[in-house]
């Protein structure tokens, strides 16, 4: 065989797995672009969140390109930067448990499962190359997943989107509430709220993704999911309290400027 002809043939010839570490990352990498589309289609305010999602997405790419090249050098780089995606969004695991909010759903079951499946199958494919194991295409164990990965994830997201369109909650019009709190831009609509023991409040979540109206003190804890409303009663236990959305609060206890949190009096 020519040096020409070996040329030719390592543009085709991959090592075992690497076709399914490629497929990982890039699962990685749409996630964030996905959630960037929903604020922007939304037209919530990103501000700087508009460039750690791109610079996630951009890495995650990268990881897709290097993990899939022969030498090992260039597949570990492909792993660590497999790994930072990992660690920057690993958060969005969390949206697995809402299936009912399509933008935190869908990135939960793209990011971590496709980093873990990116490190998985890149490892293998070290060995796989090292040991001369390289194919034209996916044979075996890999060609079944590279078809069954894809088939799961159609299939979750289009649940999700179901169950997003058709769980939306509402109220009915013969219900007048004393307030209302409006959920939009992951703010409140308001840095305090002054209420009256048994009040009832009318939540709106504006957002395309979940929010919660949460104040431990009162035990109060109520997830509303997007484009929908819900109508609560505050209990007669005067004082102020914290009211946070739990995805959106990194410290309930002392919120910081950039958390979802607002003041609720209670008199």
């Amino acid at each position: 065989m020519t040096s020409t002809e070996e040329g030719l043939l390592s543009t085709v010839e991959r090592a075992r797995w690497a076709r399914l570490a490629v497929l990982g990352f890039l699962m990685a990498a749409i996630a964030p672009m996905l959630m960037l589309g929903a604020a922007l289609a939304w037209g919530l305010s990103v501000g700087d969140d508009a460039a750690f999602f791109l610079i996630t997405a951009v890495v995650g790419l990268g990881a897709a390109a290097f993990v899939r090249q022969a030498r090992p050098w260039q597949r570990a780089i492909g792993l660590v930067l497999g790994l930072f995606v990992g660690f920057m969004l690993f958060w969005t695991m969390f949206g697995l448990f809402a299936p009912n909010s399509f933008f935190d759903f869908v990135p939960g079951v793209l990011v971590m499962p496709g980093v873990l499946i990116g490190l998985a199958a890149g490892i293998a494919a070290m060995v796989a190359q090292k040991r001369g194991h390289v194919t034209e295409l996916a044979e075996g164990g890999e060609r079944n997943l590279l078809t069954i990965v894809p088939i799961l994830v159609v299939a979750l997201v289009a649940v999700s989107a179901i169950v997003t369109i058709t769980g939306r909650e509402t109220v009915t019009d013969d219900i007048q509430a004393d307030h209302t709190v409006q959920m939009s831009d992951f703010e409140f609509g308001e840095e305090r709220y002054d209420l009256s023991g048994g009040d009832t409040v009318l939540i709106v979540n504006d957002d395309p993704f979940l929010h919660t109206f949460t104040i431990d003190a009162l035990d109060i804890d109520v997830s509303v999911g997007p484009g929908s409303k819900k109508v609560v009663t505050i209990p007669d236990e005067p004082g102020d309290y914290i009211l946070y959305c739990e995805p959106h609060t990194s410290d309930p206890d002392d919120p910081s400027d950039d958390d979802m949190a607002s003041v609720v009096g209670v008199s």
